[in-house]
């Protein structure tokens, strides 16, 4: 997303944001639908209203020197991007520092300001005591018919927004249906993965191989069956100044996270469609940090 958010800035190229905007908008319309068929349960990304805001505005910022999203560093990884596993490295040091160690207190003291108690219901539905689908349909609706309007389908690279996005809503759809059937109840997630990754190759924990470590496991195995398959795939080396960067970016990508309960993937592409509060307001924070990223690195 990274890269979506800082081409809507410099390049006033809208592209990717509709192609995120039209996962949204398709999963809002299928997930009410499987809830109602018993296929799939709900869990609502906690919404900290400081964590929210700081997190999701300190993420933003840190994607322009992490290389990318927590999502977007594992795919780079999978890339042959030596960068992005240092990155990776930071993210989870920074993550498992805020979620347990010595950053805990500094999360707990954050998360606590504004926190009404009902920190895992807040939704606009919830809100204005209606069912999710009552709000979510017409506004998918909304979405979808803005989005297609008038849209010309211009010459693009790789894949078009319109298949960007529909693939990666129904994925997003199909990781709810399938985290269900594992009793896990929550779409897509990067931290969580990530954490049992390093839970499993350090320490032998076997009871991190979750759901989640799958999940995350898949992102850089597909990025490699992608660059291979269009000749991309390089491996690429770094220098020592970039090494401290990367790693302090990545250090902040999931220390951040940790303090707004979910990045990108899990507030802005899961959280979203179940129109949650925390992750609409993390999302909007996120893209005011990466444009300040932006002007800063400009300067």
């Amino acid at each position: 997303m990274n890269s979506g958010f800082r081409n809507l800035l410099v390049r006033r190229d809208a592209t990717r944001f509709k192609a995120y905007f039209l996962a949204i908008a398709v999963q809002m319309l299928i997930l009410p639908l499987l809830q109602f068929f018993g296929l799939v349960k709900f869990s609502v990304p906690a919404f900290y209203p400081l964590g929210a805001t700081l997190g999701g505005f300190l993420f933003g910022l840190a994607m322009n020197w992490g290389g990318g999203c927590a999502g977007g560093v594992w795919y780079k990884f999978g890339g042959g991007s030596i960068g992005a596993f240092v990155a990776i490295i930071g993210l989870i040091v920074g993550y498992i520092a805020t979620e347990n160690g010595a950053l805990q207190s500094l999360r707990t003291f954050i998360q606590s300001i504004g926190n009404s108690g009902n920190v895992e219901t807040t939704t606009l539905a919830s809100w204005f005591d209606l069912p999710l689908w009552w709000i979510s349909a017409p506004l998918a609706v909304v979405l979808l018919f803005f989005l297609l309007k008038n849209s010309p389908a211009a010459p693009e690279q790789g894949w078009s927004w319109r298949k960007t996005g529909l693939w990666v809503g129904a994925i997003g759809t199909i990781a709810w249906a399938a985290s269900s059937l594992s009793g896990r109840a929550f779409g897509m997630a990067i931290l969580p993965g990530s954490k049992d990754v390093i839970d499993l190759a350090a320490f032998g924990n076997r009871s991190a191989l979750s759901w989640d470590f799958f999940f995350v496991l898949g992102i850089p195995i597909g990025g490699f069956i992608s660059t291979t398959r269009h000749g991309t795939f390089s491996w690429s080396s770094i220098s020592g100044a970039a090494i401290w960067k990367l790693a302090g970016g990545g250090f902040m990508l999931g220390a951040s996270a940790s303090l707004a309960a979910g990045c990108t993937v899990g507030h802005g592409l899961t959280g979203i469609p179940l129109l949650s509060l925390g992750s609409i307001a993390f999302t909007v924070f996120a893209i005011l940090g990466a444009w300040t990223g932006v002007v800063i690195q400009k300067k």
